[in-house]
């Protein structure tokens, strides 16, 4: 038998495959379905949406059934060629989209070892193959992946395309693959499959559309023709997206649901109406509510793509109360549903005919898409007083998840099953609605159906002022991370600072174009700042003792709370002068293996600075406590580089420690970000023009290092390599003691003499970050305050080491007195010059020396020189990471380790390939080991010596 092309997805390249033969009825070519023109449509006006279209499902396979893999593959394989649906790709023919079902063909799956029962292996699973969009016309509308535990299958995990199949489509086939597995095969025909609908879309269901679009054009004429407001130019990405997870909200919904015999999505979009409509003053306003469309004889078991929007219009005249409001949303929702299976292209052209444009039309109204499944037999009325009920409320916790570039109402909700209840997605266009007021939005929400599970609500249904609350805007989120983060979380409450609205400083707007150039993941580390806090056992801190020093940081240092957006056409900081900081609780569940929780509190650490902050939603900062034997023994904190550099987060850590021991502070705060932006745009210019003034004389007629690409480099482009250095540490020590130095400056002479010393240039370059703690005032402050600033070594006569390090000494307090400028004056200084300012300084070298530790007393005695030299290690860097994209030619950091000094260079391989970086580390170590005890000539090469006898 000859099979169809099998496409493989590029990221499977090297992994472990296996194929699933299959063959089925069916095959042909079909016009799409209505639902998945409007898919289409969507597409290719706003791209691929695939994080949010893509299906993602697991089917857990008892260890009792003994599945083996060939077993599992034949399985899969009689699935996909009993569903012709799952064999379909969409593929233009004569320039019109239309979907082609397969007779035959070979399905690629992923095979993957797991540990226990699999799920965290099937998790991962999900995720790499649920973030990557589908090739609709080459890949198979399905993706699978085997997990094995001792050689059995314990996990499928499938990805469906939401071309070919909705959610209700997916739980039917599922179904089927659990049977198949268990029986080997289904004797029951399949229901209708997605080229089945289409073909009765397109034939006998014409009339139905008809009368759907009739129904729609009616209704518009009922709406007022009013837009929203603008808020403001919105954020970016403009559609923000904030999530309740609440048990009390299914429970009062149930409650309610029983009470007026209605069904519990029609409680919610009553309450999510009633939120919304009873702020706006309008008498009439539009439901969109999502249909799912298996009403019709023999749609019941359809495997396609049927979800349509249905429309209705409520009726808000004369002041219902709740109950009288979910009576006519009740009806309103039912009338939309029963019209929301249509042709997309006649109801567009019908639309269009009148003049209005359906793109926009219907934004100011309310869409709402309910997708939890129903799990059959009857709904059991809960058992629940109202004060557990009221109490359930505290367990609700309330994140921010990924934007929306692209959205077609200004207000969207969708509804779906979590474990502790269900979750309440609001999605708001930040161009027409505050962002503040989503989460006020969503616990007003919770508010409402709690109380209308009991009593009768009068209009306006709203149990809290008309308004965002002053004491709660939105809190931060925690991103998705390991086990226990996204289960228990406890809120900071933070108030009485002031709500206000400032440029930003120096330094966040130095970091801000850092953030815009960063993309990778792995440059996440260079925006987040992770620190952990120990706890001592003694100290017998509890959580809420914990949580309770967190709100009271949070509330004494302004910059911990304040976020990043657009005001008066520019980007601006706003602090918060109320609100609460979400603080996940992890308990280690095996103290006798972690009896500390630092390894629990590693792992946490590492999870929370792995993605990026969304400064216009989250407060800088996220927080995690690690408990053992119910006691707090570890805070994780993960700081954002935009709002705290490392001098910051030290006195933050400080002042952490003094609430946690203490419970308060009597000292006042330092300086916080607003007071630094109004110093800056006031008393500061001068210094900043002076700074600038410096930069251009500075940089005029500089050799530049790594001018000239000296290769085609490696893949990724960029390197980083390692060197721990025990020598280096000590015999920078003993330089610096030596010659009246502090050892940044010996580790700088060095690193330019390495750079340097073979090149016969005049001058040499070097890049440094100034902490710009100087002023008065700016030592305790808590902001981002760190730039780099620009030494210039004068090498025209060739001094020696001694010499040079003066130099370097000098030149480096010149750098640091002209490292505190506006970036936008630097910009237009270089700019003015014929440079271009993002890369005008990447062919010298950066030296970052970020350790905290305090300088050496002269007076400290070293090791002698045998046990310095005994202390090198040949071979010593590693090479530790790789990048794609770096701002940098060649970047040095230098790091504090244990009894050490830890190098790092990030080398643009182009320019600095990896064996000439390697040695730039060594030579700094071998330099400065020499200049530890013997005097270094020009061009500062040591000699190599032996160690010293004895």
């Amino acid at each position: 038998m000859r099979f169809a092309d099998v496409v493989v997805p590029a990221e499977w390249a090297s992994e472990t495959l296996v194929h699933a033969e299959f063959s089925g009825d069916g095959a042909g070519v079909a016009p799409l379905t209505w639902a998945q023109r409007v898919m289409w449509r969507s597409i290719a006006r706003n791209g691929s949406n695939h994080v949010f279209l893509n299906l993602r499902r697991t089917v857990p396979v008892s260890a009792r059934a003994g599945t083996d893999l060939p077993a599992a593959v034949r399985a899969v394989g009689v699935w996909v060629g009993r569903h012709g649906s799952l064999r379909t790709r969409v593929r233009d023919v004569d320039g019109e989209p239309r979907q082609e079902t397969a007779a035959d063909g070979l399905l690629p799956l992923l095979v993957r070892v797991g540990a226990q029962d699999g799920a965290e292996a099937a998790r991962e699973a999900a995720g790499r193959l649920g973030d990557v969009a589908f090739d609709h016309a080459a890949e198979w509308p399905l993706r699978v992946a085997l997990v094995t535990v001792d050689d059995r299958v314990r996990q499928v995990v499938v990805v469906f395309s939401h071309s070919t199949v909705d959610a209700y489509a997916a739980e039917t086939v599922l179904r089927d693959l659990r049977l198949i597995m268990l029986r080997g095969g289904l004797p029951t025909p399949a229901g209708p499959q997605s080229a089945d609908v289409a073909r009765r879309q397109h034939g006998a269901d014409r009339a139905r559309s008809a009368r759907a679009v009739g129904h729609w054009l009616r209704e518009f004429d009922r709406l007022p023709t009013s837009p929203l407001a603008p808020a403001g130019p919105g954020l970016a990405p403009p559609w923000r997206r904030g999530v309740l997870v609440s048990s009390a909200v299914d429970t009062a919904a149930r409650l309610i649901a029983a009470r007026h015999r209605v069904s519990g999505s029609a409680v919610l979009l009553t309450g999510l109406a009633a939120m919304a409509a009873g702020r706006s003053g309008r008498e009439r306003c539009g439901l969109f509510p999502m249909a799912h469309n298996r009403f019709r004889a023999g749609y019941a078991n359809a495997v396609a793509n049927l979800g349509q929007i249905g429309f209705g219009v409520l009726d808000l005249s004369g002041r219902p109360d709740f109950g009288e409001l979910l009576s006519r949303v009740w009806s309103a929702s039912l009338d939309g549903l029963r019209h929301a299976y249509y042709d997309p292209v006649a109801l567009r052209h019908a639309f269009e005919e009148r003049g209005v444009d359906p793109a926009s039309a219907f934004q100011p109204h309310y869409y709402f898409n309910d997708v939890r499944l129903p799990v059959g037999g009857v709904d059991r009325v809960p058992a629940v007083t109202r004060d557990e009920l009221r109490a359930a409320t505290g367990r609700s916790t309330f994140s921010w998840t990924a934007g929306l570039d692209q959205a077609s109402w200004h207000l969207l909700a969708h509804v779906v099953d979590e474990p502790a209840g269900v979750g309440v997605t609001l999605t708001v266009d930040t161009r027409h609605l505050v962002l503040d007021a989503v989460e006020p939005f969503l616990r007003g929400l919770e508010e409402l159906l709690v109380e209308a599970a009991f009593d009768d609500v009068p209009w306006p249904w709203s149990p809290t002022p008309a308004g965002p609350p002053a004491a709660a805007p939105p809190a931060a989120a925690l991103p998705a991370a390991g086990p226990g983060i996204d289960g228990a979380v406890a809120y900071a409450e933070f108030h009485g600072g002031r709500d206000a609205t400032a440029p930003l400083t120096w330094g966040q707007r130095a970091m801000w174009r850092t953030v815009a150039e960063f993309v990778a993941p792995a440059a996440y580390r260079v925006l987040t700042l992770p620190r952990t806090l120990a706890v001592s056992a003694r100290a017998g801190m509890d959580v809420p003792r914990a949580v309770r020093a967190v709100g009271a940081l949070v509330a004494r240092h302004e910059s911990l709370r304040t976020r990043v957006r657009p005001h008066d056409g520019e980007l601006c900081q706003q602090a918060s002068a109320a609100g609460r900081l979400p603080v996940g609780v992890h308990a280690v569940p095996r103290p006798a293996d972690d009896p500390d929780g630092a390894s629990a509190a590693a792992e946490l650490s590492a999870r929370l600075a792995g993605s990026p902050f969304d400064h216009a939603v989250e407060y800088p900062l996220r927080v995690a406590l690690v408990t053992v034997d119910d006691r707090v023994r570890q805070v994780v904190l993960v700081f954002s580089h935009c709002a705290v550099d490392f001098h910051a987060a030290t006195t933050v850590l400080r002042d952490l420690r003094m609430l946690l021991l203490r419970g308060s502070l009597d000292s006042p705060p330092g300086l916080q970000s607003l007071d630094l932006a109004a110093r800056e745009r006031t008393a500061e210019l001068r210094r900043s023009q002076r700074a600038v003034a410096y930069w251009v004389r500075q940089f005029t007629g500089l050799p530049m290092n790594l001018a000239d690409p000296v290769g085609s480099g490696s893949t990724p482009r960029y390197r980083q390599g390692s060197l721990v250095s025990p020598a280096a540490h000590h015999a920078g020590r003993l330089v610096a003691a030596r010659h009246g130095v502090s050892t940044s400056t010996a580790l700088l002479a060095a690193t330019a003499a390495v750079l340097s010393g073979d090149g016969g240039q005049d001058a040499c370059g070097i890049v440094v970050m100034a902490n710009n703690r100087f002023p008065p005032g700016y030592d305790h402050a808590v902001a981002t305050l760190n730039q780099i600033g620009l030494c210039r070594l004068d090498l025209a006569d060739r001094p020696d080491f001694a010499e040079l390090l003066s130099r370097a000494g000098r030149a480096s307090l010149d750098a640091y007195r002209h490292a505190y400028y506006d970036p936008a004056e630097f910009e237009r200084a270089f700019t003015d010059l014929g440079h271009d300012h993002r890369s005008v300084l990447a062919p010298l070298c950066y030296l970052n020396d970020t350790r905290l530790a305090a300088e050496v007393d002269p007076g400290t005695a070293g090791p002698d020189e045998a046990a310095l030299r005994a202390m090198v290690t040949p071979g010593a860097v590693r090479w530790v990471g790789k990048l794609d994209r770096f701002a940098w030619r060649c970047r040095v950091q230098v790091r504090d380790a244990p009894g050490a000094v830890e190098l790092v260079v990030t080398a643009d391989t182009r320019y600095l390939p990896a064996e000439r970086a390697e040695r730039l580390l060594s030579g700094v170590e071998a330099l400065l080991v020499e200049a530890a005890f013997h005097e270094v000539p020009w061009p500062w090469s040591p000699a190599v010596r032996a160690a010293p006898a004895g």
